[in-house]
């Protein structure tokens, strides 16, 4: 196992391995979902992702792959991923996280900073872009409550 994480409710674990394949199981151990990856799994989370209709709670598994794209598996619609792929410029995707309505931002080896939405309309877009660091960035971190990263 090389990533993992319970969703909020504590009901389901997603779990990336050296297999290249998520795992999505209940609470019990039974494996209700799994999704070939194109490379070693990191940085599971559980979120939201935008759709049409209005979800409640966490219906997306998003992951990087070999640290170059984002997973997006929206258990609502198993049979079709989303993974992203950004310039190479960027660098290695070193962190994520989402925050608003359905929005990620991910910071890159590079310096650069990213924002995209994952409602379905704008996903693959980049919202925002900017290099903020000349020499590398490490991590991110997002406070809700002063709307800042």
């Amino acid at each position: 196992i090389q990533s993992g994480c319970w969703s909020s409710g504590g009901n389901l674990l997603a779990l990336g391995g050296e297999d290249k394949i998520l795992t999505i199981s209940n609470s019990e151990g039974d494996t209700l979902r799994t999704a070939p990856l194109r490379g070693e799994p990191s940085d599971l989370q559980f979120s939201e992702m935008k759709t049409d209709e209005r979800a409640v709670g966490e219906n997306t598994v998003s992951l990087v792959v070999s640290k170059r794209t984002l997973f997006l598996y929206n258990l609502n619609d198993p049979d079709n991923p989303v993974e992203l792929a950004f310039q190479n410029k960027y660098g290695n995707i070193v962190a994520y996280k989402w925050f608003g309505d359905g929005y990620i931002l991910i910071g890159f080896s590079a310096g650069y900073f990213v924002v995209i939405s994952t409602h379905m309309k704008e996903i693959g877009q980049e919202l925002f872009q900017a290099k903020n660091h000349r020499e590398k960035l490490t991590d991110i971190a997002i406070s809700s409550s002063l709307n800042k990263a």
